[in-house]
Order: structure tokens, then sequence, then C-alpha cells
């Protein structure tokens, strides 16, 4: 019986795949607090294209956010804040 098989191969690999998308959608929706401002940004999918056009303006490899220093976070926001949308 082979079909049973499959079956749950498939069952498998499909609770695999949505575990890893929603794991991975929960990690990047976080909340900044943005201290130069005053204010908290919520990281979605929007911010995250905003985030990298900054750094393709400057010419930066892609680094996540967490990992920057504090000094370019805070440069980041200041410039998020003349850069809406």
């Amino acid at each position: 019986m082979r079909f049973p098989r499959l079956v749950r191969s498939l069952a498998f690999g499909l609770t695999a795949m949505t575990l890893t998308t929603s794991l991975t959608a929960c990690a990047r929706n976080r909340d900044y607090f943005d201290s130069v401002n005053n204010d908290h940004h919520r990281w979605d999918s929007r911010e995250d294209a905003a985030y990298r056009r900054w750094e393709a303006e400057r010419r930066m490899d892609h680094i996540e956010f967490e990992r920057r220093r504090a000094e370019e976070q805070r440069e980041y926001w200041t410039w998020r804040h003349s850069h809406p949308g």
C-alpha cells in the first residue's frame, strides 16, 4: 500500500512548509522603538523594503536590522522619517 505512505509524506511536507513560513513571518513582525523620534515602528514587509532601499542608497551590504550598530539604526530611523511610505 503505497498510497497511505504518499499521503503521509505530503501531509508532513505541507505541515513543515506551513510552520516554517509562519515562524519566519512572526520573527519579522517586530516592534522597534525609535529613540531619536520617540516612537515605535512595526517591522513588516513595507518596513523591510524601506530598510533595503536605505541600504542600497548607501551601497551597504544587507545586514539584518537588529545586527546593525546602534548608531546605524538611529541613522536609519532618521532617514525613514524623511522617507515615509
